[in-house]
């Protein structure tokens, strides 16, 4: 790329919104190590991304390359950063989302998700205009835009489903058999291993709290909870 148009995406690739993206982040790693109140703030993590793209939108219609930052990394290939308060909201979501609710049925959250997406497009293409340059930085802005607006709608869409699933659960109880230790480079995941249960033909590991983990012996019986969902996307956890 030349540095003409290096210059051109430098213009295209500003926002002013360096201010939501500093709350997004302490928010999204007050979220991620400790997240109380729980309801409270993946709310918030949730509205973000929608209120910057509205706010980015009201400077005019702004183009969507101005959502996501390039720089030039050591070995000269550009570097594409999406901008933090969609990022980093949609991070967090999904990663707590993973370690704090058990998916009954995966394909049930197709649809539901599918539809969240389809709706943050349009908030997109709503405020936003599409990028007209030809360079080749065109595909990676969006594929790395797209990516993140993805991953937080489906993200979001399984958090709403459990967050605010207030209906009463079906109780099954089930006999732990194992427990185990998943350290990764940055968070630990405890399992319990428990026998099979309700429609669960098998045994299968089930995440907890390592507060839980610590407390349950093996042999122990332990009640596990099944809810509707709040989108009719089943759900589990362990009492």
């Amino acid at each position: 790329m030349s540095k003409q148009s290096n210059k051109v995406i430098s213009k295209l690739t500003f926002h002013k919104l360096d201010w939501l993206e500093k709350v997004t982040l302490a928010l999204a790693i007050w979220f991620l190590i400790y997240p109380k109140p729980y309801t409270i703030l993946f709310t918030i993590l949730l509205i973000i991304p929608i209120l910057g793209l509205v706010l980015n939108g009201l400077n005019g219609k702004p183009s969507i390359a101005s959502l996501v930052e390039i720089t030039k990394k050591d070995d000269g290939d550009n570097k594409y950063d999406v901008a933090d308060f969609i990022d980093m909201a949609a991070i967090a979501i999904f990663i707590r989302v993973l370690i704090d609710y058990e998916f009954e049925d995966f394909y049930s959250l197709i649809i539901p998700g599918t539809i969240g997406f389809v709706l943050m497009v349009i908030v997109l293409l709503l405020t936003h205009k599409m990028i007209v340059d030809n360079g080749k930085s065109r595909f990676w802005i969006y594929s790395s835009l797209f990516f993140n607006i993805f991953l937080y709608s489906y993200s979001a869409t399984y958090g709403i489903n459990c967050s605010y699933d207030f209906s009463e659960p079906k109780v099954f109880d089930a006999e732990i058999i194992d427990k185990h230790i998943s350290k990764g480079r940055r968070h630990t995941t405890y399992y319990i291993r428990v026998t099979p249960w309700g429609h669960h033909h098998d045994a299968e590991d089930i995440s907890v709290a390592s507060s839980q983990y610590h407390s349950y012996a093996i042999g122990e019986t332990v009640k596990i909870d099944l809810k509707q969902g709040l989108l009719n996307i089943p759900w589990y956890y362990v009492e």
